[in-house]
């Protein structure tokens, strides 16, 4: 019977240009525990070359269950890349929830503002400042369309009306391109932090660096958050969001207040989740290449 005649058709791990297995000493390992198990004593009976060519027809067959080191490394490396797809995949996801999230929020919350300054009047509520209460919390909810201090008043009439009610010109595609943005952004970061974090460095001091990194990144550590790049929300401008957006998206101007602060935190949160995703990977970069000199 030949070698082919009991193996598999699959390309064996052995055979594997990669594979760097040393059969000859593997073999020489395995005849000296057979001379001192069997025989006790330590004389070479048949030949390492023997003991390796019976060591590689054994373990290369599929059938067996085992691998090389080299093939066991290709594994994890091509599993590395499925989670890294699989986590793109679902940040991608989690970004367009997020946005339609957003819009279908400030819709709920425009309707129910609207309806609670239509409901609000003196007979409904008497206690004037029980109205303005009420009011209030409509103007919270809904802040770009304004209400008057009471429903009494022939501005709060005017308000309450449902033609009146501000659409907001910021929609789920927009808050999108804004998140892309925010990402585009925070990846350059990760090349800085990298630069300033890990480059120049030691291998160990990289390691250490890398692990303590994810650790805390996975702890939700305050400290080692708070050392990752971080988006600037004071400095978000009029000039920002011009080169963000995307074309055919309204001024910056044109934006109420809470329609502004929606544009922020859709660039904040594509910001902060690239750059700790991109920093988590440049880490077990790091400690991926530190395991395979070991």
């Amino acid at each position: 019977m030949t070698d082919t005649d009991h193996t598999s058709s699959r390309k064996q791990p052995g055979n594997r240009p990669e594979d760097h297995t040393d059969w000859v000493a593997l073999g020489r390992r395995l005849q000296n525990i057979q001379n001192t198990l069997v025989h006790h004593e330590s004389t070479p009976r048949y030949g390492d070359d023997y003991y390796a060519e019976a060591l590689r027809r054994l373990l290369t067959d599929s059938r067996c269950g085992w691998i090389s080191s080299a093939e066991h490394q290709w594994l994890l490396d091509l599993h590395t890349q499925v989670d890294r797809r699989n986590a793109q995949e679902a940040n991608r996801r989690a970004r367009e929830a997020r946005a339609r999230y957003a819009t279908a929020s400030r819709k709920i919350r425009a309707e129910l503002a609207g309806w609670l300054r239509r409901v609000t009047n003196e007979r409904t509520v008497p206690a004037r400042y029980r109205r303005e209460g009420v009011l209030l919390a409509a103007d919270w909810l809904d802040p770009a369309t304004s209400a008057a201090p009471y429903a009494g008043s022939p501005a709060s009439a005017a308000s309450s009306s449902p033609r009146q009610v501000a659409v907001s010109p910021v929609g789920s595609e927009v808050l999108l391109a804004l998140r892309n943005a925010g990402e585009r952004e925070g990846r350059l970061a990760v090349g800085w932090w990298q630069q300033h974090a890990l480059e120049g460095r030691t291998a160990s001091e990289q390691e250490r660096t890398a692990q303590a990194v994810l650790d805390g990144i996975d702890s939700s550590d305050d400290a080692v958050v708070a050392a990752l790049p971080r988006f600037d929300v004071a400095g978000y401008d009029a000039d920002r969001y011009q080169a963000h957006a995307p074309v055919g998206a309204p001024g910056w101007s044109e934006l109420p207040d809470h329609d502004q602060a929606l544009v922020v935190e859709a660039v904040r949160d594509g910001f902060t989740d690239a750059v700790r995703d991109g920093v988590a990977v440049r880490c077990h970069a790091v400690l991926t290449a530190r395991e395979g000199t070991r």
